[in-house]
């Protein structure tokens, strides 16, 4: 997971893409040259299929077609009403948040068309990602310039990542939209409500509930690249129980990952979700959800005699299991709110090689079980207070068969993480909010850490006006395969990072036009790093002949993120956005001293627009711009930069049913978010989608 550390010998033994086809000293010597120029770790994914019914007759005779005022509101500006709730683990109006925050709304996510949620998170402010191929193959998603397993992503409030990947972090390839409602995305660190790896951010999905009496809906998608999409789901309540599922499928022919290659890397994807809430008095109630995915993606390879990154037929396969089941105890007429849960995710991931002597390459689980307890106590009105424990265990296994060991002995580890946080809020006047949390963090490997984070947030004007700020910082602790693997070192200290951002933000008429502008400075300090260690005579290098890991990177990152959002007239809606982000290797004296970061563009926008006419038709467009980065730590490799283009188009038909349609990268663009990984070409899709 950890592509931008140096970790291109690891991949023999750990993450997706590991090949047998070239030896463990051939991988080193690669490192020696670059290591991080080449990524082996790529898989692919989305969505597949299901065909088009015929439905000709449902379109006969359609119904007036009339579009929710609501709806319009939404897709042009965020509406006053709106509620954040992963930046303080409570739900607050915008104006009490000192912290960054984008909400990316349901019916922005309708009308994106978008399968894959990176494609969703292209255009939030400082939010960047990579990909190892096409759409679902190993993606990276970065915030602020942290690195891509630095960022705690999370379904309904449960951390995912994968303790069985180098760097623990959680592959985006094959996370699609599916049922998401919506999602927040809380930039700067984090760990004193979430822990270890907040030290870019947190992105939070947030799935639909079922908060109606009763609601179906459908959708199917063909296009481009042999690609297949359907997903259908219903949710609703009977009695005291309320209830929401899907399911989904989705499939593409792809492109092939090497970009030199011609064979196509397809990928399937198959996914189930089921969520059950009951009330089982006014004050208690009960939870239960389940998430479940599998994943089979073509990958290439480095095989012999040239090892040289080509077409092959190697593929990787992942299987996700997300379980919660929890309660929630409402005391003193609602002002004490206690919930306490338990959590486990699954990750089970198996590459193999048609063509090699040994088909299977990889093999590994990774398992994480959480226990959580979390009180929120309202004081008063205006003083809130948020206190919680949590412990988090994870184990791991890992095998790597090859030509020289068909037949290896697993490694197995495992490691318990123990945390207490409080969080103080208070309002000690309508137009200011400020909040300080704290978190203790006991590790039965590194020990403890102490992290801190104060907020403010300053209304005038009515509320037109808001100032905010944060300081802050955060942690990330060791991974099982960097302390205990073959490559592992268990001296190892936990990554930190300090923040500090400040932000104002101004809306005109009544909101129909809002901008914003923040300034944000990072610095982090004993940043693990790999050590190829093939000729190199450093001490830490005895017997590890492949490498090892260290605390020796220390990086730094500031940047401005600007948005623009306008509905100048009812059904006309306008977004913008401009990051711009410096992130540079601070460990001074060695030979990549303040050059930049690998794969962070200096440079991003992005502009929308759309429109919705009375009768249902909505159209909109939208342009993304990356800047040039490089490809590796000494700048010496040059990703150019690039544009992407998005038409889309859809037209509701009837109350039920909408037809829709897009048009990806329409310009054709050529690009590389990974030197020698190709990107998708221009697509075009076609759907329907219909709601009961």
């Amino acid at each position: 997971q950890q592509e931008d550390r140096g970790l291109f010998s690891v991949a023999a033994t750990a993450g997706r893409g590991a090949h047998s086809a070239s030896s463990p000293l051939l991988r080193a010597r690669r490192v020696g040259r670059d290591s991080l120029q080449h990524k082996m770790n790529m898989r692919q994914s989305l969505l597949a299929a299901l065909i088009l019914a015929p439905i000709n007759n449902a379109f006969a005779a359609p119904a007036p077609v009339t579009v929710p005022e609501d709806t319009l509101l939404l897709l042009a500006t965020r509406a006053p009403e709106t509620i954040i709730v992963t930046a303080t683990r409570t739900p607050q109006p915008p104006a009490k948040v000192g912290s960054s925050v984008t909400i990316i709304q349901n019916a922005q996510i309708v009308r994106s068309q978008s399968s894959p949620v990176v494609d969703l998170l292209r255009d939030v402010p400082s939010v960047s990602f990579t990909r190892n191929g096409g759409v679902g193959s190993q993606t990276s998603v970065r915030i602020r310039g942290a690195e891509s397993d630095q960022t705690v992503l999370l379904i309904d409030g449960i951390k995912l990542n994968d303790p069985s990947g180098p760097g623990g972090g959680f592959d985006f390839g094959g996370l699609l939209v599916g049922d998401i409602e919506r999602i927040e995305v809380l930039r700067g660190p984090q760990s004193t409500l979430y822990g270890s790896q907040a030290l870019g951010g947190v992105i939070n999905l947030i799935t639909r509930s079922g908060d109606v009496p009763f609601a179906a809906s459908l959708d199917v998608e063909a296009g481009g690249l042999s690609t297949k999409r359907a997903r259908g789901g219903v949710r609703g309540k009977i009695g005291e129980l309320s209830y929401s599922g899907a399911l989904s499928r989705f499939e593409t022919g792809g492109i092939s990952a090497a970009a030199s290659g011609t064979e196509r890397d397809s990928f399937t994807n198959t996914g189930a979700q089921v969520r059950l809430n009951y009330v089982v008095s006014p004050a208690f109630g009960v939870e239960a959800r389940a998430l479940w995915s599998d994943s089979d993606t073509g990958i290439d390879g480095f095989p012999p005699p040239l090892f040289s990154f080509t077409d092959t037929p190697e593929r990787s396969k992942t299987e996700n299991l997300i379980l919660y089941v929890g309660g929630t105890l409402s005391l003193l007429e609602g002002r004490s709110r206690t919930r306490i849960g338990v959590s486990k995710t699954i990750t089970d991931r198996l590459n193999t090689n048609p063509s090699s002597s040994v088909v299977t390459t990889f093999d590994a689980n990774g398992t994480n079980q959480g226990y959580e307890l979390q009180s929120v106590l309202d004081l008063t009105p205006n003083v809130q207070i948020v206190a919680g424990g949590e412990i988090e265990e994870a184990r791991i296994r890992t095998a790597s068969p090859s030509s020289f060991n068909p037949n290896p002995t697993p490694f197995r580890a495992q490691t318990q993480l123990g945390a207490l946080y409080i969080q103080g809020q208070i309002s000690p006047t309508p137009w200011l909010t400020a909040s300080l949390g704290a978190r203790q963090t006991t590790n039965d490997r590194f020990g403890d850490a102490l992290n801190v984070r104060a907020t403010v947030a300053a209304s005038f004007n009515d509320g037109t006006t808001i100032v905010r700020g944060a300081i802050g910082d955060g942690f990330k602790a060791p991974t099982l395969f960097q302390t205990f693997s073959d490559f592992g070192n268990v001296t190892l200290l936990p990554e930190e990072a300090a923040s500090t951002e400040i932000g104002l933000e101004q809306s005109f008429f009544a909101r129909r036009i809002v901008t914003s502008i923040t300034a944000f400075k990072r610095n982090t300090i004993n940043q693990i790093d790999f050590i190829p260690c093939f000729a190199n005579p450093v001490a830490i290098c005895v017997n590890r002949p492949f490498g090892t890991y260290n605390n020796i990177a220390k990086t730094k990152a500031d940047g401005i993120e600007v948005s623009f959002e306008a509905k100048p007239i009812e059904r006309l809606s306008l977004s913008a956005g401009y990051s711009t982000l410096d992130a540079r290797n601070d460990v001074a004296g060695s030979s990549n001293f303040n050059r930049r970061l690998a794969r962070r563009a200096k440079v991003t926008s992005f502009v929308s627009v759309g429109y919705l006419f009375d009768f249902g038709l909505d159209i909109s467009a939208s342009v993304s711009q990356i800047g040039d980065s490089f490809d590796n730590a000494s700048d010496s490799a040059r990703l150019k930069g690039y544009e992407l283009i998005t038409l889309r188009a859809s037209q509701k038909i009837g109350e039920a049913w909408t037809l829709y349609g897009r048009v990806e990268n329409a310009s054709d663009a050529s690009y590389q978010t990974v030197a020698g990984y190709g990107s998708p070409p221009r697509q075009t899709f076609v759907g329907l989608r219909a709601s009961f």
